[in-house]
């Protein structure tokens, strides 16, 4: 028996009638969906679900931050939009909300579901365009607004947002991962060296920093040379770092696509001689 389908989010929303962010309730959300939240204490893991194919039961930590609740329950709930039937039981740990996001996996889908349920595009596009800044303050505050953590909401900001910007994400020996936002995808960050803010964080002397730096700083490309980017750097959960690179002058990104242009056309003379 092949897999029950489900409306997107915005979809469901919309059957709710829901419209403004106080309103995502997720123990009334999740009912719709056939799935019933318990709030109670766990040991070993954030959050856990166990059900059929009609019904679930979402159990969530409730002596972590109320964000994590709310991240936790919207993770089970893709859990159950997405792969019920496979599994009767899924039980996360609290890093898997920190550290699956670029990968393909139920995991990382899970996230980007949880991610679409408490910012939904609709709501969260017209009031990050409100802010003139791609940092943490601005993630701060889109985070209280949603209540929501600070990573999946620089996620957000990053991917919906009204700026170019990328956040990466480091421990002290390698990246964990990386989300770029519009127009940096023909850019790859390096580790951070000795000229980032991040580098002090890893190396345990700051908890937060922000300025400008030399874009070769994270990026080891020819177009990087001449410009700066903006950032704001935060230690995360179990010693890993945040990063969000903010393009304050486009310029670079127009230069990018020029040279992506200019060698691809490069590479299409040489194989025609």
């Amino acid at each position: 028996m092949s897999a029950p389908t489900f409306p997107s989010v915005d979809a469901l929303l919309e059957d709710l009638g829901i419209t403004e962010p106080h309103e995502l309730d997720l123990r009334f959300i999740a009912q719709h969906c056939g799935a019933t939240i318990v709030y109670k204490p766990l040991e070993g893991c954030a959050a856990r679900i166990a059900g059929n194919e009609e019904r679930a039961i979402i159990t969530v930590d409730n002596t972590s931050q109320i964000e994590r609740q709310r991240f936790s329950a919207g993770h089970e709930l893709g859990h159950w939009t997405f792969d019920r039937g496979k599994v009767s039981l899924f039980s996360c740990e609290d890093n898997l909300f920190i550290q699956e996001w670029s990968g393909s996996n139920p995991e990382t889908r899970a996230n980007r579901y949880a991610s679409d349920l408490l910012m939904p595009h609709f709501m969260f596009r017209p009031r990050a365009v409100t802010f003139r800044q791609i940092n943490f303050d601005t993630v701060r505050k889109l985070a209280n607004i949603f209540t929501t953590s600070l990573t999946a909401t620089a996620i957000r900001l990053v991917e919906h947002g009204p700026f170019p910007s990328m956040l990466v994400c480091n421990n002290v020996k390698e990246m964990e991962w990386v989300v770029f936002g519009s127009g940096t995808r023909g850019l790859w960050p390096q580790i951070p060296g000795p000229d980032t803010y991040a580098y002090d964080i890893l190396k345990g002397r700051k908890e937060e920093a922000s300025g400008d730096i030399l874009a070769t700083s994270w990026f080891e490309h020819p177009v990087a040379e001449r410009y700066s980017v903006h950032e704001h750097s935060i230690r995360a959960y179990k010693g890993l770092v945040l990063s969000l690179l903010w393009w304050q002058n486009e310029t670079m990104l127009s230069n990018l696509d020029d040279y992506e242009e200019e060698r691809d056309a490069r590479r299409s003379d040489s194989r025609r001689r």
